[in-house]
């Protein structure tokens, strides 16, 4: 699990370090303060080559799509504004800690080819894991391309990146179904599923005749089970989030605006159910929300479950540069008694 986390010329970010980190941390900030930014970076420090390359696409809407790592437009747009300012100078760097004491880190580098004297410098961002373990990530052989490298996430971290874009029903129903197979799966899925929606009586993976594709359907009583997709989008954002954590094993999550489609009444009951699965999974959550609701309700179970497991980090603008301030246990405490803001 990251216990730390330092962040130096990233995009929007000239030094920002996050500390304490839990097994659930909440980013919360007003606009362009840099908390989709975390997500991003932390894709690049321990995602695999296909998270990396899929980053354009991932929390923000880019012109190629990110379909082309190639494509100028999205080189120029994007790859470009990972350093601060647009500027590769200063040298990019992210670096995490981890309860383990070993160290995870993404810097950037420039080098250049002895064998050609005239050779232009190339720009390159490296990511290193102790025991000491280089892998280039990606690189800028020139002002038009760049190319990818590092396939494989450094040893040990699995992860697993939701955005705000709607689930995909199929890719929920394949990973409902490798959960299924898990003993007791079903039922640990449908325990959850009922905290959401109380009339649910069991959860089923079937394709129909003469439809094309699986889904989940849902028994809540009524003369036949209803495909999931015409449950609410709470459910549907929920079934996926815990589908995905169970059928992937990850081990660590992020989740852009997790309140996205959930109702607040229902967030403790949520926040109650996803701390105890990642409790039993090993996930360590990192989550921008938008929502005060979203954040007292997860501090409220935190209490009720009685252990230390949540860490709020507030991007703030100060002097014209982003910082993180940590929200601990005592100062949302007396935000939820006084009804103070927890976000700005």
């Amino acid at each position: 699990m990251l216990t730390s986390l330092e962040i130096k010329n990233f995009r929007g970010l000239r030094q920002v370090k996050l500390t304490d980190l839990k097994r659930l941390n909440l980013i919360v900030g007003g606009n362009d303060t840099g908390k989709t930014s975390i997500l991003e970076a932390l894709v690049l420090l321990l995602g695999d080559g296909s998270a990396v390359r899929n980053l354009p696409i991932t929390f923000r809407t880019n012109q190629s799509g990110g379909q082309s790592p190639d494509d100028h437009n999205d080189r120029e747009n994007f790859w470009s504004w990972l350093f601060y300012d647009h500027n590769p100078d200063p040298g990019l760097k992210i670096v995490a800690l981890t309860d383990t004491a070993k160290d995870v880190q993404v810097h950037s580098v420039r080098h250049q080819d002895v064998s050609r004297p005239n050779a232009p410098l190339t720009l390159a961002l490296q990511r290193k894991a102790s025991p000491n373990v280089a892998d280039t990530l990606i690189t800028f052989p020139d002002e038009h391309r760049i190319m990818f490298g590092g396939n494989t996430s450094p040893a040990g971290f699995r992860v697993a990146v939701l955005s705000t874009r709607p689930a995909n029903p199929v890719q929920d129903a394949e990973n409902y179904n490798q959960v299924a197979l898990l003993a007791d799966g079903e039922k640990r899925i449908e325990q959850i599923m009922r905290e959401v929606e109380p009339r649910v009586r069991r959860l089923r993976y079937a394709k129909l005749p003469r439809t094309t594709s699986p889904l989940v359907f849902v028994d809540i009583g009524l003369s036949r089970a209803v495909p999931a997709t015409q449950m609410g989008q709470a459910f549907n954002r929920i079934l996926h989030i815990y589908t995905y954590i169970l059928a992937n094993r990850a081990n660590i999550l992020l989740i852009d605006e997790i309140e996205n489609g959930i109702f607040s009444d229902a967030m403790a009951t949520i926040w109650r159910g996803l701390l105890a699965l990642c409790e039993q999974e090993g996930v360590q959550i990192f989550a921008t929300t938008h929502s005060r609701e979203c954040v007292m309700a997860a501090h409220e179970a935190e209490k009720e479950r009685g252990k230390e497991e949540l860490t709020v980090q507030r991007m703030q603008m100060v002097k014209g540069e982003i910082e993180a301030v940590r929200l601990g246990s005592p100062h949302l405490d007396v935000a939820a008694e006084m009804g103070l803001e927890v976000r700005s």
